[in-house]
């Protein structure tokens, strides 16, 4: 980052050293010299030392069971192309649908829909996703990590081209809070309906499945095993051609296949309207069952663009060939490298007490009409290579992240903790630039101190991936490189 690599000798300590003194010392303020508020004003001021900045891709992604799936294809000017598919499992599960939910004499199957739950969508919504539904091969092996560059097992090609809209409306019943006039406590509302839904008995090639799979459902053996021998999963992935939009399937009960049957059982009574469901993909936390295992497959084509050559993790982009501006995303790995220089102007006086230093990252307005801002953006320390360095606590070796500033939990947090990572915090405006900002204070006087307990960092590498969370989205905030800066706060201590 272009700071010094040994703070031991240089008069950046002397100038901490002095502001810590400053805090502890039990003399009066003004017997060392200081002017306080009540005799005459103190001198406090900042400087802004810039930081060079360049766009790196750090791949893969952790994609496997987190908090969404995604699929679709879409073209963007900016980054190119970006294609995800979805690798789901089936499970059976006793809990949400016991055995004795199926009749043991006679039963008719009456429809089987395959349906995902979605909440957000990069592109338009205005045309549906169009994609192609296939059956895997081999189950998700569960001792295998899968990530965004995964493979996944090879599958077969039951529907192709299968349009699913996603500007759908239905009427649904609303609570009301208090009674109306007309003591009515629910109102009818139009909303959009956010679920995928797929009629397995609508096509030939997949009621052969459907029909197979309800058979071996009847089994009063019926388990796990014997689901993975008749149906093994399912692969989704977007149809050729189609670069309209990437929906992101969410935490739902609607992540299922249903058969809706009717029939008698065996004392003849009638079973009439019963439904058994198989779980497929994403379920919410609060569900009885941890769900079945999943992930998405993230490409993307970066040619026709000036990130083209990010073609390995340890190459980068200046600003300068992207109109001086750079790329953080989810999904794709997309991050910001930052390099701080000027820190001299400070080093070079030791009359003055640094106060505070805080990272100001500057978003270029109204880009996020395609991918929302990433709502939190983290810092990573990083070598030449654009490699995370890390950090061994006993047995484990942790990513090195910038931590947080303070108390946390009723824990002190230390520029080496581990755990409690600090985020940028994104500040919005209606009549000024929009920007993430984020304390380095005690960041930046152990790295001057040369208290970072290992290799000192060449960069820090932001990025809105947090790999301890299982949030997976395409957001992306586009910065304004040329006003990146590290802001200084200092007072004048003569």
């Amino acid at each position: 980052m272009n700071w010094p690599a040994s703070a031991s000798r240089l008069p950046s300590v002397s100038l901490f050293a002095v502001s810590l003194l400053v805090l502890a010392s039990c003399e009066k303020a003004n017997d060392l010299g200081l002017e306080l508020p009540g005799t005459s004003p103190i001198t406090s001021q900042y400087l802004d030392l810039p930081v060079a900045t360049y766009t790196v891709r750090q791949q893969p992604v952790e994609t496997v069971n987190s908090d969404y799936v995604l699929v679709g294809r879409l073209r963007d000017s900016k980054v190119g192309t970006t294609t995800a598919q979805g690798f789901l499992n089936l499970q059976y599960n006793a809990t949400l649908s016991p055995p004795d939910s199926l009749p043991s004499k006679t039963a008719r199957l009456d429809s089987v829909v395959f349906s995902l739950g979605f909440n957000q969508v990069y592109g338009t919504t205005s045309q549906p996703l169009r994609f192609n539904f296939a059956t895997l091969q081999q189950p998700l092996d569960a001792r295998t990590v899968y990530n965004s560059a995964s493979a996944g097992p090879s599958s077969t090609v039951l529907l192709t081209n299968i349009a699913a809209p996603l500007n759908r409306e239905i009427k649904v019943w609303q609570q009301l809070s208090t009674n109306t006039t007309n003591n009515r406590d629910s109102v009818q509302v139009t909303v959009v309906d956010k679920v995928l839904r797929l009629r397995l008995l609508k096509y030939p090639a997949t009621t052969t499945l459907a029909n197979s799979t309800f058979a071996a459902l009847q089994d009063a053996s019926f388990n796990q095993d014997k689901l993975d021998a008749v149906w093994k999963g399912i692969l989704l992935t977007p149809t050729a051609n189609f670069a309209d939009n990437i929906v992101a399937f969410s935490r739902s009960f609607n992540s299922r296949v249903v058969f809706y049957f009717s029939g008698t059982n065996a004392s003849g009574k009638n079973w009439n309207r019963h439904a058994y469901s198989l779980v497929a993909g994403p379920l919410p936390a609060n569900a009885l069952t941890a769900g079945p295992k999943y992930f998405t497959q993230i490409t993307t084509d970066l040619s026709g663009t000036p990130l083209a050559s990010l073609t390995t993790s340890a190459q980068q982009v200046s600003s300068a060939a992207t109109d001086e501006y750079t790329y953080l995303q989810d999904g794709t790995g997309l991050a910001t490298r930052l390099e701080f220089q000027g820190l001299q102007a400070l080093t070079n006086k030791p009359e003055l007490a640094v106060n505070r230093a805080e990272l100001l990252l500057p978003i270029q307005q109204n880009t996020n009409g395609l991918f929302p801002y990433p709502a939190n953006v983290f810092l990573y320390e990083a070598n030449a290579s654009n490699q995370v360095l890390t950090r061994a606590v006993g047995a484990t070796s942790y990513e090195r992240l910038v931590q947080a500033e303070g108390v946390v939990q009723n824990v002190r947090i230390t520029p080496t903790s581990v755990g409690s990572p600090a985020s940028a915090v994104l500040y919005p405006s209606y009549d000024a630039p929009q920007y993430y900002s984020v304390p380095l204070t005690e960041y930046l006087q152990a790295y001057l101190q040369n208290r970072l307990e290992g290799e000192l960092p060449s960069a820090l590498l932001l990025s809105p991936i947090l790999r301890t969370d299982a949030s997976l989205t395409l957001n992306r905030a586009q910065l304004d490189a040329k006003n990146i800066k590290l802001r200084v706060y200092y007072s004048n201590l003569r």
